[in-house]
């Protein structure tokens, strides 16, 4: 195997070990009690950071890498799994919207519950005036009074 597709292989394997190591670190915490699986993971991620960095201050670099590859390798597999971590994420949102988006459509007045919901408006449409005044623009019908009382003239801002 040629050196950029080793190179290649190396940077997406880099990216799959770091998101296995993610994986293991939240599965062993999921069933613990208390608040342990942010701090752990925020731990592995330091960890992870660490040794890396160790590595790549301390081990030669084998004569077959390629710099250039090895990013296009890490960059590819990032957006792979950036892209598999959406649709992941948008199908398991979708499934545990589910019944309240069926509820929804099969009576858009009850909540997933069978509740009828509050009406707000009274029965009306949500832009029409509580109290069935027309608004045609002027100032009378918006409430104001017949004349205007304010002092222009003495105000202290000009």
């Amino acid at each position: 195997m040629s050196g950029p597709a080793l190179s290649a292989l190396a940077g997406a394997g880099l990216i799959v070990a770091s998101h296995l190591i993610t994986l293991l670190v939240a599965r062993a915490t999921a069933g613990a009690p208390g608040p342990v699986a942010a701090p752990a993971l925020a731990l592995s991620y330091v960890l992870k950071v660490f040794v890396l960095g160790w590595v790549l201050l301390t081990v030669p670099a084998p004569p077959w890498l390629s710099p250039g590859w090895l990013a296009a390798g890490l960059l590819g597999a990032l957006a792979v799994s950036l892209v598999l971590a959406g649709r992941t994420s948008a199908r398991r949102t979708r499934a545990a919207l589910g019944p309240v988006l069926r509820a929804r459509q099969e009576d858009p007045r009850q909540d997933p519950q069978g509740n009828p919901q509050q009406d707000f408006h009274g029965g009306r449409e949500p832009g029409a005036d509580p109290h069935g005044n027309r608004h045609d623009g002027s100032a009378r019908s918006a409430g104001a009074p017949a004349h205007d009382d304010r002092r222009t003239g003495r105000h202290e801002h000009g």
